[in-house]
């Protein structure tokens, strides 16, 4: 019963008309489906924008790298000049710090040795900070300080126990570092202060690399190893002269640095000689010329001891 049903619904679609076909056989027109197409310069018009627009991106793009990279190139240069421009600074700032250290010191030495004149306390300073700037481990204040306490800066002076210099240094010491500094050594080598002066910035050099403390290098300096391991030991077997040196030179120092650092060095010796510049005038004004002081009487070698304290016993000298 079921297939029948189904058999007749599909004959009764199958008998029915199509509509586009009963119309047709009804006389109505058929519809026409036209299908355009567009105009080849369209197309190419729209490609020429593409490609225009990709090349201002590109171009766009281009000329930021190029702003970049002159911005950098501007950063570069500037960056050039500030450094000169620091270095310069740096340069003068040192360069005046440096002449202020050394009329300083030359006015110092100057107040302890009254008898040299203003060029010879000039070299006295001045191979001093040269010798401190060979040999960074040496402050030149301390040095200073060394030859105030050690020989009152006269070139000259000579110790009982045989110490020469400016540094008072032994010959048997100023032998060896003479000889590393490739120079020869004599009898009157000690008394160059510039032969001195780098003698003894080498030694403290040398006690530098060996302790960190800058009492035991002085110890040392004045008293040898011997009297240096008594001062660390603060044993009665310290000698009396380094008892006393160390801590007079250290005073003397801490004096020095103070002034400096507070700046109130008085370079008040600008015409200390002035007085041996006399006889010395233009042509023709002879008659104006005051007449000439005598010369200063000779200067015999300094007696004094080396150190602080009192003559040293030849077995306790450092200096040896």
């Amino acid at each position: 019963m079921i297939r029948n049903d189904a058999a007749g619904a599909v004959n009764e679609v199958a008998e029915r008309p199509l509509r586009g076909l009963s119309g047709l056989r009804d006389g109505s027109k058929p519809r026409t489906i036209v299908i355009r197409q567009s105009n080849g310069w369209q197309s190419l018009a729209f490609l020429c924008l593409c490609l225009l627009l990709l090349g201002v991106v590109l171009m766009g793009h281009q000329a930021l790298n190029g702003i970049e990279a002159q911005n950098q190139q501007s950063s570069a240069a500037l960056a050039r000049v500030e450094r000169k421009l620091q270095q310069l600074e740096s340069g003068v700032a040192f360069d005046s710090k440096r002449r202020d250290l050394l009329l300083g010191m030359r006015d110092h030495i100057l107040k302890v040795n009254p008898r040299a004149s203003l060029a010879e306390a000039y070299r006295y300073a001045e191979l001093a900070l040269q010798a401190s700037e060979k040999y960074p481990s040496v402050d030149p204040l301390l040095l200073l300080a060394i030859g105030i306490v050690e020989s009152r800066y006269d070139p000259l002076a000579k110790s009982h126990a045989d110490a020469r210099g400016l540094y008072q240094i032994w010959p048997s010491t100023g032998r060896l570092l003479l000889r590393s500094l490739d120079w020869d050594y004599d009898d009157d080598a000690l008394f160059d202060p510039e032969k001195n002066t780098q003698a003894a910035a080498l030694y403290l050099d040398i006690l530098f690399s060996t302790y960190n403390d800058p009492q035991m290098v002085l110890a040392e300096y004045n008293g040898g190893p011997l009297n240096a391991g008594f001062f660390r030991a603060g044993t009665s077997q310290l000698a009396a002269e380094t008892r006393d040196y160390v801590p007079r030179v250290l005073e003397v120092h801490a004096r020095l640095r103070e002034q400096f650092d507070k700046g109130s060095l008085q370079l008040e010796h600008v015409r200390r000689d002035a007085e041996q510049r006399r006889g010395k005038t233009l042509a023709g004004s002879a008659a104006l010329t005051p007449p000439p002081t005598p010369p200063p009487a000779a200067r015999a070698p300094s007696t004094e001891k080396s150190a602080g304290g009192g003559p040293p016993a030849p077995p306790a000298r450092g200096k040896r």
